[in-house]
């Protein structure tokens, strides 16, 4: 085989191993991208389930505040009853 046929081969693969690597770079590209993406779905989300907490939580501070009033309340009434009884 002659020399100029070897190095039009080797230019032939060299061209071929080129367009893979720009087909492998956009496709990097394209997954960077998506990832980008998901990382914003994901802070968004985030910051949506950090929301609903904090929601659960000044709902249960309000349960707890109830229950607490009620307590105190039912612990008075039974206190001016002993009181009023004359225990």
């Amino acid at each position: 085989m002659a020399l100029e046929q070897r190095v039009s081969k080797l230019e032939g693969a060299y061209e071929q191993v080129d367009g893979r690597l720009g087909d492998l770079s956009a496709s990097m590209d394209s997954l960077r991208g998506d990832m980008s993406n998901l990382r914003g779905e994901m802070n968004s989300l985030r910051s949506e389930m950090n929301a609903r907490f904090d929601q659960v939580d000044r709902r249960f501070n309000n349960i707890y505040l109830l229950i607490g009033g009620s307590w105190v309340t039912i612990m008075a009434a039974i206190l001016s009853l002993a009181i009023a009884v004359g225990l």
